[in-house]
């Protein structure tokens, strides 16, 4: 009978994983690496976190971002296993934490940082399938369902840090969506007393939350695309740009198409009448809606069909703003602006206009945060769960009740 080996004298054992979840929710500061990989599939965002104190009271502080790029061959694959073969789909969720296992290696090196003094790391991972709850995709009006690869078991060993992953399920089993997850962060960072301010996360799926100092009145939905269609439209267009609206050079170029866009209109309508709690996905205003669409309009342009996504965009998160947040909110004005698309000038630009006729008044976060601010998001989250909290908003998911996300992944 063979026995196990013992631990080399000085090596880490299995029990100090443990130990080290233990002792994390004692800690009054705490350092935690969030990642995030969006469905713009462009690359991997970074954020180190320093956190201290307890929810609501946080205080947090970005100590240092960046965003490593994804080169086009792995976008082409996570792009075919959104819709491909489901032994490509796993094989991918493998190696996407593979390459995040190098990447937190290599920032935490750039910055001279230890990996000892990084308490825990959080990863959203890369979503392949996200469909809301009765979604048009399930038949039978079934509950929700997502999918996010990128293994935390392989985080939790090639990096040998303490990982919380996969957040979304754990909100569903509740009763929820699964998304929006973000407001969570967003209660932590603006909520003040006697307060209501608005903060949209522009990334492939713009979500707005309405920040009080309740957190069981904080009200989010996902209120429509962001980047989706724009960047939907752009894969159409022949050129050197890489699939992506990037810094609003092929908006820029173009002019609304109104019929097209009446098209948009006509397309987003149920979901934009849906009252929240609502999340949506690709399967809404993805690449393939973005693709027949353009089938049916040969004749526009490629710069004028992604202009015309802009100012569909634009228009559809200052209706629903109007729609479902003045009527909770009448004195509502300030709209904080953050994520990827803020760093495309066609679309603020339009979102600030339509959002001005509408008696609203966007403000966009400092560049370097607005850009980490999903990996951040996902820090807070995981900073929450292990120290024994819950991290969910029922008011924003549509969850029976609140729950801590993730699973936690022990390094060894």
């Amino acid at each position: 009978m063979s026995s196990s080996p013992l631990p080399r004298p000085g090596a880490p054992s299995a029990g100090d994983g443990l130990a080290q979840a233990a002792a994390y929710r004692l800690r009054s500061t705490r350092r935690v690496l969030g990642l995030m990989s969006g469905m713009s599939m462009d690359g991997l965002d970074l954020a180190l976190v320093r956190i201290e104190g307890r929810a609501p009271g946080l205080a947090v502080r970005l100590e240092a971002s960046a965003t490593r790029p994804y080169d086009e061959a792995l976008r082409a694959r996570i792009r075919a296993a959104t819709g491909g073969g489901l032994p490509e789909a796993v094989r991918l969720g493998y190696d996407l934490a593979e390459r995040w296992s190098a990447d937190v290696l290599a920032f935490l090196a750039g910055l001279g940082v230890a990996r000892e003094d990084v308490h825990a790391l959080a990863s959203h991972g890369q979503t392949l399938v996200h469909l809301p709850r009765g979604g048009p995709v399930r038949e039978g009006g079934a509950g929700a369902a997502t999918w996010q690869v990128g293994d935390g078991d392989v985080l939790a060993e090639r990096t040998g840090l303490l990982t919380v992953s996969d957040f979304r399920p754990r909100d569903i089993a509740a009763g929820g969506e699964g998304a929006p997850l973000v407001p969570y962060a967003d209660w932590c960072l603006w909520a003040r007393a006697g307060e209501a301010s608005a903060a949209v996360n522009l990334g492939s799926i713009a979500n707005v939350t309405v920040v009080t100092e309740d957190p069981g009145r904080v009200l989010a939905f996902d209120v429509g695309p962001a980047n989706a269609l724009v960047d939907g439209f752009a894969r159409e267009v022949p050129g050197p740009h890489g699939g992506i609206d990037r810094d609003g050079s092929l908006s820029a170029q173009g002019r609304v198409d109104a019929g097209l866009l009446a098209a948009l209109e006509a397309h987003g309508a149920a979901f934009a009448a849906q009252p929240p709690p609502k999340s949506a996905g690709f399967q809404h205003f993805g690449p393939a809606v973005a693709a027949r669409l353009a089938q049916r309009f040969p004749g526009v342009s490629g710069p004028d069909r992604v202009r015309t996504a802009v100012e569909y965009t634009a228009r559809t998160l200052a209706g629903g703003l109007v729609r479902f947040v003045r009527p909770q909110h009448p004195g509502l004005s300030c709209v904080r602006l953050s994520g990827g698309g803020t760093r495309n000038p066609t679309l603020c630009q339009a979102i600030t206009s339509a959002l001005a006729a509408q008696g609203f008044e966007a403000q966009a976060l400092e560049p370097a945060f607005s850009d980490a601010k999903e990996a951040l998001a996902f820090a807070l989250l995981a900073d929450a769960t292990l120290c024994g909290l819950p991290s969910s908003l029922p008011s924003a998911t549509g969850a029976r009740r609140a729950v801590p996300l993730g699973k936690l992944s022990l390094p060894a």
